[in-house]
């Protein structure tokens, strides 16, 4: 009889401690849980894809942080580059409603041409996540409320808008998750150009409405590989298909129609002109400022 009770009362003390280590244990994980989804907002849904915010707390050299509006498409479906054509919808942010942060630079991985038979515009055809730097402007806990709103696509374009929620709170500064998604983001951008691949020449014909770019092509090229052109100019400036005139000795060129001239109706700056040239599975950018083609 006291050995079973002596059994039974170990048994007890055993599993009041398994039970209280568990229980800490339950509140750790759901802690951690917590932690990881208050970086990342719900999904808004839509027929054809879906859309949330990541951030990533952890502040840069300069103070800022970094975001991802990460966008998932269904098969089949596209959405747009910042300088999507004459019927396109670019992704846009406003973080206006947000406590804490401002936003400072959305970014565009490379795009690809999509023509979907009734214009032929920059997009991309999978899922596609946009590295957004965000000024933090007060202390605290940072609310980062985004609306988001961009187009996608099937057969016919439609707009997509939601408001994307995130609260940090001040003791929270890190997270692999979030920081993992960002840095893949980050590395999906084109670089800047190099001695291999670099712009080489640019002409305004402002009389015609047209301009030419030159580019040096890399010495490597897999098979079947074609250069692609694509331009992003200031506000109310449009251009046309880029027109590959050339591509032979390691040198592509093309012309572009000017199809409008920026809203404060000056000429067209080639400061102001961000051109991105893609080559299989490279890419490099670059703004057309100077004739030589070097960066600003």
């Amino acid at each position: 009889m006291t050995s079973l009770t002596f059994s039974l009362s170990a048994l007890m003390r055993a599993c009041k401690h398994l039970c209280l280590n568990s229980l800490v244990l339950g509140l750790a994980v759901g802690a951690a849980v917590t932690q990881a989804a208050a970086l990342e907002s719900d999904w808004a849904e839509t027929e054809g894809g879906r859309m949330r915010l990541v951030v990533d707390p952890e502040p840069r050299a300069d103070g800022s942080i970094m975001a991802v509006l990460d966008v998932d498409l269904a098969p089949g479906w596209k959405t747009y580059w910042r300088e999507p054509g004459s019927a396109g919808i670019p992704p846009t942010l406003d973080f206006s409603q947000s406590l804490g942060v401002a936003m400072d630079e959305l970014m565009f991985p490379p795009p690809v041409r999509v023509d979907d038979g009734y214009s032929i515009w920059a997009g991309y055809t999978a899922p596609v996540r946009f590295p957004v730097s965000l000024k933090v402007t007060g202390s605290g806990t940072l609310e980062i409320r985004a609306l988001a709103f961009i187009g996608i696509c099937e057969k016919i374009c439609v707009p997509f808008q939601a408001e994307l929620a995130v609260d940090i709170p001040a003791a929270m500064t890190e997270s692999d998750h979030a920081t993992a998604i960002v840095n893949e983001a980050m590395a999906s951008l084109p670089p800047a150009q190099t001695e291999d691949f670099r712009f080489t020449d640019f002409r305004v014909d402002p009389e015609r409405m047209q301009m030419t770019v030159s580019v040096a092509l890399p010495a490597f090229r897999p098979a079947g590989t074609e250069p692609a052109l694509f331009l992003s100019g200031p506000p109310g400036s449009a251009f046309g298909v880029p027109e590959l005139l050339a591509d032979a000795d390691g040198v592509a060129r093309w012309q572009v129609r000017i199809k409008r001239l920026p809203d404060n109706g000056g000429d067209l700056n080639l400061s102001d002109v961000e051109a991105v040239v893609t080559f299989g599975r490279r890419s490099m950018a670059a703004s057309l400022g100077k004739p030589d083609g070097s960066q600003n």
